[in-house]
């Protein structure tokens, strides 16, 4: 299921979409008096940024049906809608809990300009199971800017699952005592917008099925490669050739440091 928070102007074709694709929004799902959350992104000198131009309500949680339990959860706030009781609340009830920390480490100027800043509630490191970050995020979180030492700093404070990527540059993957360098496959990129989503959706997706860390976030580097050529929802049906990168990225994979 779909924990999220949608405005008074998300359109009612978009709803039946994801309905006709298993997600659908309940009344308690949608606010009434607030837009939905968007963000302008700018791209100027080859670098891409985004400023906020509207913020829906914080997801409550009062929106988690009583008494369900997830196999895996991905939390990936964008504006800081997700709280760290709601956090918790869904680590309580999840085997493996990832997450994308972007939401909690983004800091808004009154014109919507983002930036990053460190995170003000360090316990929520102690709610997930597995993480992915940008070498910006990793930095701002840990205090390092080399990946491998981020990693490491993450693994002191309980973590022993994660990812650092960099772009088109390898990612480096902290899976228990070692950390790996994955090399990440040159793609021509149309549009760059969910990468990252890909990325989490498909590790989880695989670790579910391998329990299998490293290889599993070897197929969201696939998985999230192949998406950069594709536009908008056409992401989604990504070819089977991503099983294969997959597998070479996986026999390429170079352990680069230990714990």
């Amino acid at each position: 299921m779909a924990l999220t928070k949608v405005g008074n102007d998300f359109p009612d074709e978009q709803t039946v979409w994801l309905a006709r694709n298993g997600i659908v929004l309940r009344a308690i799902d949608k606010s009434i008096s607030k837009p939905t959350t968007q963000f302008r992104i700018i791209n100027a000198a080859g670098e891409r940024s985004l400023a906020l131009v509207s913020r829906c309500e914080d997801i409550g949680v009062s929106q988690i049906p009583p008494g369900i339990k997830f196999d895996a959860s991905i939390v990936s706030p964008l504006a800081g809608e997700v709280s760290t009781p709601l956090l918790a609340e869904i680590s309580e009830r999840t085997d493996f809990t990832f997450l994308d920390p972007q939401g909690f480490v983004r800091s808004f100027t009154s014109n919507g300009t983002v930036s990053l800043v460190p995170l003000k509630d360090k316990g929520i490191i102690s709610k997930i199971d597995a993480m992915k970050m940008d070498k910006n995020e990793a930095r701002v979180i840990t205090g390092k800017s080399n990946p491998r030492e981020a990693l490491q700093r993450i693994y002191s404070l309980g973590v022993r699952k994660a990812v650092v990527t960099q772009g088109g540059n390898s990612c480096f993957v902290l899976d228990g005592t070692k950390i790996y360098e994955v090399a990440v496959p040159q793609s021509q990129v149309v549009d760059s917008t969910g990468a990252g989503d890909i990325l989490s959706g498909a590790t989880v997706s695989c670790y579910l099925r391998t329990r299998d860390f490293l290889r599993s976030v070897c197929f969201g580097i696939a998985a999230s490669s192949l998406s950069l050529n594709m536009i908008a929802l056409a992401k989604i049906d990504l070819p089977l050739t991503v099983d294969e990168s997959a597998k070479r990225l996986f026999s390429l994979a170079i352990p680069v440091a230990g714990i």
